[in-house]
Parts: C-alpha cells; sequence; structure tokens
C-alpha cells in the first residue's frame, strides 16, 4: 500500500513547532518518554494534517487555521502524555489511552469546523472532551482492575497544563518585579546625582535646598498618610 505524502508546509510547520519541545520538557521526564513524547506528537500531528488534506470538511479552512488546529492537537498531546507519564499508570497502557484522546479530538475539530465554531469554542470544547475522555479511560482500567484505585486517582490529579500555567505566572511576577527595581534602582541614582550636583555647584546653600525638599516631602507624606 502506498504511502501518504504529506504537503511540505505541513511538514516545516509541525517540524518547527516540535523544535520547541525540548525546551518545555519537565525536568522530571527523562530522555526516553521525551523522545517518546515527541515521537508520538509528530504522529498525532501528521494523521491530522493528512487529513486536513483530503476531508472535504477541512478544505474550508486556510491553511493558518489548520496550523491552529494542528497547534491545538500538539499541545494537548504535550500535556496529557506528561500527565500519563506522572500518573503510575503502567507504560503499556499509555499509547492506547492516547489514541482515545486524539480520536477524541479529530471527532470535536470536525465537528467544530463543520457548525462553524470559533476558535473560543473550539479550545473550551477540546478541553472539556480531553479532560472527559482521560478520566473515562482511568476509569475503564479501575474496572478491568488494570489499577488501583489510588493510582487512578492519582491520574486524574495530574495536571501538566496547569503547572505550566502556574510557573509562566510565577514567572510573569517576578519580571514583573524586578522591571519595578530596575525602575526604583534608576530613579535613585538620578536622584543621588541630581542631589551630588546641586551640592558641589552650590555648596552650603545646596545642602539647605537639599534639607528642605527632604523634610518637604516628609511632610507631605505625612499629611497624606493622615488625611487617608
Amino acid at each position: 500500500m502506498e504511502e501518504k505524502t504529506l504537503d511540505k508546509k505541513y511538514e516545516d510547520f509541525i517540524d518547527g513547532l516540535l523544535t520547541q519541545v525540548n525546551d518545555l520538557v519537565p525536568k522530571d521526564i527523562n530522555k526516553l518518554q521525551s523522545s517518546y513524547l515527541i515521537n508520538n506528537m509528530r504522529k498525532s500531528a501528521r494523521v491530522l494534517a493528512l487529513s486536513m488534506q483530503e476531508e472535504k470538511v477541512f478544505s474550508k479552512l486556510d491553511f493558518l487555521t489548520h496550523c491552529t488546529y494542528i497547534q491545538v492537537m500538539l499541545e494537548w498531546s504535550f500535556h496529557k502524555e506528561i500527565d500519563l507519564f506522572r500518573s503510575g499508570i503502567p507504560a503499556k497502557h499509555w499509547k492506547p489511552i492516547m489514541q482515545k484522546i486524539w480520536a477524541t479530538m479529530w471527532d470535536v475539530m470536525f465537528a467544530c469546523v463543520e457548525n462553524q465554531a470559533t476558535d473560543d469554542v473550539l479550545l473550551n470544547v477540546i478541553e472539556k472532551y480531553v479532560t472527559k475522555t482521560y478520566e473515562n479511560a482511568i476509569d475503564e482500567l479501575k474496572a478491568k482492575n488494570e489499577i488501583t484505585p489510588e493510582t487512578g486517582e492519582k491520574a486524574k490529579e495530574q495536571s501538566n497544563i496547569k503547572i505550566m500555567a502556574q510557573e509562566l505566572k510565577i514567572a510573569v511576577s517576578a519580571y514583573k518585579w524586578i522591571k519595578k527595581l530596575i525602575i526604583m534602582l534608576a530613579i535613585g541614582i538620578s536622584t543621588g546625582l541630581a542631589v551630588a550636583f546641586i551640592v558641589f555647584k552650590l555648596q552650603l546653600l545646596g545642602i539647605v535646598i537639599v534639607l528642605s525638599l527632604a523634610i518637604a516631602i516628609n511632610v507631605l507624606m505625612i499629611t497624606n498618610k493622615w488625611i487617608q
């Protein structure tokens, strides 16, 4: 059977996104898992891109919208695969669970295109059904005694997407704090240079002016505090 060829523009887009993945893989994920993750992400993205080339429904969309859908597929593949790595679920069950998640995402995307859903609707529905599919797959394993109830609960508690969102929030807060500190230091240095210039130029009179300004600022601050 002849292998289907994926258009180079899709290959390039997928490869471009995957080159960024290594920097995003958490430190607790080993090299073997990382390689497994990236290979699965590539396969799932290629399957979606191939269907976009062939399915008439997806032909309604332009290439940039196709790229948005592929990126959504890759992002959720990334997060749920990492959740499985951390879940305690035996490795033999990872692929079957991910296959259910990929199938769910494809179905949701197909339905969203048919119904002309907005990107916001797509993202919300994808998140809802990916989470539901993941949890249902865990419940099936528990029902078959393939995993313990404790492992099942641990698996459901995993959420790499929330962890990364929290890390990003902390990083943004740290950046804002550092930026504020730099601004305050710059103001302090500028003020110090201005004071030094006044004192140097006006000598005794300059000292009197600086002290008077300092007293005035303190009085204003105290007055403002009492008014509040």
